[in-house]
């Protein structure tokens, strides 16, 4: 069980009462869902996400180089691999009747000894890229101001130069899955750029004419040492190579651009748009890669149907996509004084007295911010541990699935804060690890039914996982019921919606297996009474 700053954000909403549920909601300007900072991000922490399900961006708002910290949902480093150790059965068995004898300290010491495999960690979720903008160095900036406004989903970065006001937006749109950024210039300075993508490695870089970059990468996927490389993309055994692309296209007004070396150089603009997409070879149908998908080939259609549309259609059709679900709730809980500090600020005095409730009720709203951003109907994957944001090739606990309370956890604002399309992508993924693990279930536990123990990933892991083999006995083996556990949160999205249809023909064959696993591994003490061991 791990917890962190996504699972924690998602689940803190429910410290706070509901004023009202509303579908859809007209396009009212609301202050209150602005977060918004007076200097640039200089830290990942500070930066503000955007995020569409499927493509993910930290957006540090820098006035020398802006930096788009990117993520894409399937790219993942490791292969589908389920280890247990041998005879895991009758390990079980032997355990069980230690434990029915009263003799738990030998129960434990011939576990850990006979339950557990080589180290069974596997590898990480990885960042797609970096997209800079470096601008020409200027004078001076002032006013400066970047926000985050939650019910338009967009990232907003303003300031002066030399008498020249400079305004970047961006979003991600869910509409074409496009990451969509505007620059303008209004005054005597015009604006003077490199931009560029970069990532750390396995990746080849082009910049061409008529504004185009081309990223082509392979994930280069070699056994990995168990001490911690930050670059290694985790531990454990090497993978199948994940194939990825992006395409970004860049169009300038009033001004020039062409490729020099692996960058696209802006000179005496007026405006910049940049449109960004990326794709991999993974396939959710079979948890696994697909040698039949071609990632640069659907970059490319995806960019096709970005560069058909216009920057002003494009951004209205996101603003009403998203606050279609975002506005289907309210919360006000008051104002005060502290409504007009930057969020740095309110933060600090809140620490000195906890008495903001704007910022708590902006909390509230930031929590469904992240779960629509992390997870929604188009995406091939659920939120995993770090929502869709993370910039480290191995990611902390690599950004797998913990099913042992942080996936339920991230999910558990989607019925009761009216943002249930959310809970899409998880559904599609559980129903393949539901598939997955029946035949492992009969091996390892003699049931018909259907589990997965603590740690998963988009391959389909359900055995015990972990990187040491206490951890593995402690954290995997002794626990094989947090699937059945996760299905409670499916069971709550059908005690909203009363949709029989998706009780019918999706929840309950995940209901079924799980509760026919749980009944074939309870065990019977002396007296009859079932108990889970």
């Amino acid at each position: 069980m791990k917890f962190n700053h996504i699972s924690i954000v998602l689940s803190l909403i429910f410290l706070m009462p509901l004023v009202g549920c509303e579908k859809g909601g007209k396009e009212v300007e609301n202050n209150k869902l602005v977060l918004w900072y007076g200097t640039p991000a200089k830290k990942w922490t500070d930066a503000f996400p955007l995020g569409n399900g499927q493509l993910g961006a930290m957006c540090y708002g820098g006035t020398d180089v802006e930096r788009y910290q990117l993520n894409e949902k399937s790219l993942w480093a490791g292969r589908p691999s389920n280890p247990y150790a041998e005879d895991y059965n009758a390990s079980l068995k032997k355990v069980q009747q230690l434990i029915l004898d009263g003799k738990i300290v030998e129960a434990n010491e011939y576990g850990l000894q006979n339950m557990t495999a080589a180290p069974t960690s596997f590898r990480s979720y990885e960042p797609l890229a970096d997209l800079l903008i470096a601008f020409d160095k200027r004078d001076s900036v002032q006013n400066y101001r970047r926000e985050l406004n939650l019910s338009k989903a967009i990232h907003k970065v303003s300031y002066s130069s030399s008498g020249t006001n400079i305004i970047s937006e961006s979003f991600i749109s869910a509409v074409d899955n496009t990451l969509y950024v505007r620059i303008t210039a209004n005054g005597k300075e015009k604006i003077n750029c490199s931009i560029g993508l970069e990532r750390s490695k396995d990746a080849v870089i082009k910049a061409l004419p008529n504004g185009m970059l081309h990223m082509d990468g392979q994930i280069v996927d070699i056994e990995a040492p168990m001490a911690r490389d930050e670059n290694a993309g985790g531990s454990g055994a090497g993978g199948e190579h994940m194939r990825f692309a992006a395409r970004v296209k860049s169009k300038v007004t009033g001004g020039s651009i062409e490729p020099m070396g692996d960058k696209l150089v802006v000179k005496e603009a007026d405006e910049i748009i940049i449109k960004l997409t990326a794709a991999t070879d993974y396939n959710l149908s079979k948890l696994n890669f697909d040698a039949t998908i071609d990632p640069a080939a659907l970059a490319e259609g995806i960019m096709q149907n970005s560069i058909a549309t216009t920057w002003e259609q494009s951004r209205q059709a996101h603003v009403e996509d998203h606050r279609n679900m975002f506005e289907r709730v309210a919360l006000d809980l008051g104002s005060s004084p502290k409504d007009s500090l930057p969020l740095d600020q309110r933060l600090l005095a809140y620490k000195k007295e906890a008495n903001d409730p704007g910022l708590e009720a902006q909390l509230f709203q930031f929590g469904r911010y992240l779960l629509l951003g992390s997870s929604r109907s188009n995406a091939s994957l659920p939120a995993n541990l770090q929502g869709i944001w993370s910039e480290r090739m191995w990611a902390p606990w690599e950004a797998d699935y913990h099913l042992n309370v942080n996936l339920q956890m991230n999910y558990w604002p989607a019925d009761v804060t009216n943002i249930p399309e959310t809970l899409d992508p998880l559904v599609n993924w559980f129903e393949g690890i539901a598939q997955i693990s029946k035949p492992l279930a009969k091996e390892m536990y003699g049931s018909d039914g259907w589990f997965s123990h603590h740690a998963s990933n988009p391959f389909g892991r359900v055995t015990p996982s972990a990187s040491t083999f206490s951890s593995q006995f402690s954290n995997g083996v002794l626990d094989a019921l947090p699937g059945a556990w996760m299905t409670m949160n499916l069971w709550d999205h059908y005690e909203f919606s009363q949709d029989k249809e998706f009780l019918k023909n999706r929840l309950y064959p995940l209901l079924s297996g799980a509760s026919e696993f749980i009944l074939d591994v309870l065990v019977a003490d002396a007296d009859g009474v079932l108990h889970y061991m």
